[in-house]
C-alpha cells in the first residue's frame, strides 16, 4: 500500500485517504443514509441529476458507495455504475423510461 501512495501526487493521496476515511466512518455508523434510501428504489425508473447531466434510467443495484443503472438508448441499451456521492437529485418517474 505504501508503494501505491508513493506513486500518487499529494492531492491524489489526500483524496484517496479522505474516501477511505469516509467509507470507514460509514461502516462504523451502519452505512450511508442516502444509499439506504436508494436501495428502496431498486427496480424503479428514476431521473438522476449527476453534475450538469440528467439521466433517465432504472436502478438495478446499490451498495454503500456505488449504484448500478440501466439506461435505455435508441441504438444500444447501456448499463453503468456511478458513485452515489455524484448524485445531486433523484426524481421518481411514474411513467417509466
Amino acid at each position: 500500500m505504501n508503494n501505491f501512495l508513493k506513486d500518487m501526487d499529494q492531492d491524489q493521496q489526500i483524496e484517496y485517504l479522505e474516501r477511505r476515511i469516509k467509507r470507514l466512518e460509514n461502516k462504523l455508523n451502519g452505512g450511508s443514509a442516502v444509499s439506504k434510501m436508494i436501495e428502496s428504489l431498486v427496480g424503479q425508473d428514476v431521473t438522476l441529476n449527476i453534475g450538469y447531466e440528467e439521466i433517465k434510467c432504472r436502478i438495478l443495484e446499490c451498495d454503500d458507495e456505488w449504484i448500478k443503472l440501466f439506461i435505455p438508448q435508441k441504438k444500444k441499451d447501456v448499463t453503468v455504475m456511478r458513485r452515489i456521492a455524484e448524485i445531486s437529485k433523484i426524481t421518481l418517474d411514474k411513467d417509466g423510461i
